[in-house]
């Protein structure tokens, strides 16, 4: 497994942030979000490296909400197996596991999208139940990226 690509931390955070703004007051995705443009900027490698920059942040969120409150949430893979193959629906549950082992980057770009999508949900989820409200998640998530930015360049989408 080589190295997560340098910008994929950073636009993880983005991604985030994007689907934090599009979250209603309750926590819930707005339908017809807007993450689908900027997902589709990125070609299939750098996709891979945030799907693994994604899952780090994703299980750093899900270990905050389990430590705080003792709760642990899972991902609705209900409407996401509709939509997707078996084998990324494994990788992703793969990816979110606190020691995550090997997964495969999906094939499908449609799918990688859902992956995606899904962790970024979680965290909003997870971060919603710690009280923060979404416009509050959206300018952590810019908080974050910006410092990870200071570290080196901007991210890159190919």
């Amino acid at each position: 497994m080589n190295p997560p690509h340098w910008g994929a931390p950073r636009a993880a955070y983005l991604l985030t942030a994007a689907l934090a703004d599009n979250t209603r007051h309750d926590g819930a995705i707005v339908p017809g979000d807007v993450m689908t443009a900027d997902w589709a900027g990125y070609d299939a490698g750098v996709q891979r490296d945030i799907l693994a920059a994604l899952g780090a942040q994703t299980r750093l969120a899900l270990r905050t909400l389990r430590d705080k409150l003792g709760v642990e949430i899972e991902m609705d893979t209900g409407a996401a197996a509709e939509a997707a193959c078996p084998d990324p629906l494994a990788a992703a549950r793969e990816l979110i596991k606190s020691e995550p082992g090997a997964w495969a980057v999906p094939e499908c770009a449609h799918c990688r999208e859902i992956i995606a999508k899904a962790m970024c949900s979680l965290q909003i989820e997870a971060y919603f139940r710690l009280g923060l409200a979404p416009a509050m998640i959206a300018a952590m998530c810019r908080q974050s990226c910006r410092q990870s930015a200071d570290a080196g360049g901007a991210p890159s989408r190919h």
